[in-house]
């Protein structure tokens, strides 16, 4: 290797007892429970949008901008409790595909505020039957009661934790 000294990878490994492993329950993590539902749904959702070139995630923003034209990319993200830079991210990705469009605000240029084009309100009004089918298989699967409670619960928690 030209004279170069090679080092090699330091492993670090991590160990817990068994004992202690066994006393902590992660499957009762509030954190990983939301979080693998949320993929359940997501994956569902996704799979019936599929058609349409949407994802859940992007129809919760053009739903949101059509609600409220003319957001800031922060009050946006604020909105869909969401992390900006995540919200920034996927805005880009519908302002190049036509869906979007982002201005800078005349009353302060560090701000960028979304607005929902042609394009993207058609776009949103076509993925409208896909997700009312994923909606419906969603309350189907788990049960109009269930899905009650949890659009309930959910609502809380959103509320309970942007407060806290």
């Amino acid at each position: 290797m030209d004279g170069a000294t090679y080092a090699a990878p330091i492993c670090v490994y991590i160990l817990v007892s068994v004992d202690r492993a066994k006393s902590e329950d992660f499957g009762e993590c509030l954190a990983g429970n939301l979080r693998a539902a949320s993929r359940l749904a997501t994956r569902r959702y996704d799979a019936e949008l599929r058609e349409s070139g949407l994802r859940i995630t992007q129809v919760a923003i053009l739903a949101q901008v059509r609600r409220q034209d003319g957001l800031s990319i922060t009050e946006l993200a604020a909105e869909l409790s969401s992390e900006r830079s995540v919200i920034a991210r996927d805005v880009a990705v519908l302002e190049r595909d036509g869906l979007l469009s982002v201005a800078i605000d005349p009353n302060d240029r560090r701000v960028r505020n979304v607005a929902l084009t042609k394009v993207g309100r058609a776009r949103l009004r076509s993925a409208g039957p896909a997700w009312r089918r994923a909606q419906q298989q969603m309350r189907e699967a788990l049960g109009h009661a269930l899905a009650d409670d949890l659009l309930g619960i959910s609502r809380a928690v959103v509320a309970a934790l942007e407060d806290a």
